[in-house]
């Protein structure tokens, strides 16, 4: 009984091992790698040709997505603290003040 489960442990981690080389393949087709440099231990560059493709942003949308982007980040450490018991009254008032920002502000 032990051998068998011994058996299909190993064919499930061959199988996986199998699986991963293969998609590995998949995913790097590129024909102008340079393997041999990656064995001697120099670092491989990935070589992409510029987009020339620009987006122009409104400068109402940038600003409030600043505004959700600091938000979201004064949040983030407050919650933390909070787990930690460690109360910022000055980080709570700055995040009452841009929540009313934002709410004041139409999309």
């Amino acid at each position: 009984m032990q051998s068998k489960y011994n058996f299909a442990l190993f064919a499930g981690a061959l199988a996986c091992a199998l699986a991963s080389v293969q998609a590995m393949g998949q995913v790097s087709k590129a024909t102008d790698l340079d393997t041999q440099s990656s064995f001697i231990g120099n670092s491989l560059t990935c070589s992409q040709q510029q987009s020339s493709l620009t987006l122009r942003v409104p400068p109402p949308l940038v600003e409030r997505a600043k505004l959700k982007s600091r938000l979201a980040t004064l949040l983030r450490d407050s919650l933390y603290d909070d787990a930690r018991g460690v109360v910022n009254i000055e980080r709570e008032k700055e995040i009452k003040k841009l929540a009313n920002k934002l709410r004041g502000q139409h999309d």
